[in-house]
């Protein structure tokens, strides 16, 4: 019997004191990468904040396991995908909501404005600037505020987040993506004609643990 209350109590102790390893790797940018900081930042977790150059990308890319960033490490293993990495986090965080529902509705909310920032993306890659500035004028015009009114709506109606009415994964994904859909998105002041956009973003960086982060990095 002595034998096994001594057991447990050195079996117990060391696992909840073993941590995990974490290193997260993206380039020196917010991008696809800030995202998953946040929500990293959030949880409370040491982490080492792994920026690479453009330069040094090609010597990483091939230990990635698709040869994509952002990737993060945990005790030795590489995973990949910003989403996923960032559904990973808010389940982690307890940020998903109640039931499956929750968190389906934060997923196709998060996949709406994915959406809208891979099309964007789409034409700002196009090599032919004639062409470029043909696509933009056509989407500015006709595709580009659909989604944004939209999401505008969603954020509103859940009071400056972007499902459930409260803080889930989703909201990091808004405020860590914001810069990369202004930059492939040419149409100024989208937090002022959508202000629901900013109220995410302030709702996650008035978060004190995320503000100092933020304020560390200026």
């Amino acid at each position: 019997m002595l034998a096994l209350v001594l057991s447990n109590l050195t079996v117990w102790p060391l696992n909840k004191l073993i941590m995990s390893k974490i290193v997260f790797s993206y380039f020196d940018v917010k991008g696809w990468g800030e995202q998953c900081r946040l929500l990293l930042t959030y949880g409370g977790e040491e982490f080492e904040d792994h920026r690479f150059t453009h330069e040094q990308w090609p010597e990483f890319k091939p230990m990635t396991p698709f040869g994509q960033a952002p990737v993060i490490e945990i005790d030795g293993k590489m995973y990949a995908q910003s989403l996923a990495i960032s559904r990973y986090l808010g389940r982690k965080y307890r940020l998903v909501g109640d039931t499956p529902e929750d968190a389906l509705e934060i997923d196709q909310n998060v996949d709406l404005l994915i959406d809208l920032i891979l099309k964007a993306g789409q034409i700002y890659r196009e090599p032919d600037a004639a062409r470029k500035e043909s696509l933009y004028a056509e989407a500015i015009k006709n595709v580009f505020p659909d989604y944004l009114e939209r999401l505008n709506s969603i954020f509103s109606k859940n009071n400056g987040h972007i499902a459930l009415g409260k803080l889930t994964w989703g909201d990091f994904v808004v405020a860590g993506s914001f810069d990369a859909l202004k930059m492939v998105l040419p149409m100024p002041d989208i937090e002022k004609k959508y202000p629901a956009f900013q109220k995410v973003i302030d709702n996650v960086y008035s978060i004190p643990s995320i503000k100092a982060y933020s304020e560390a990095k200026k």
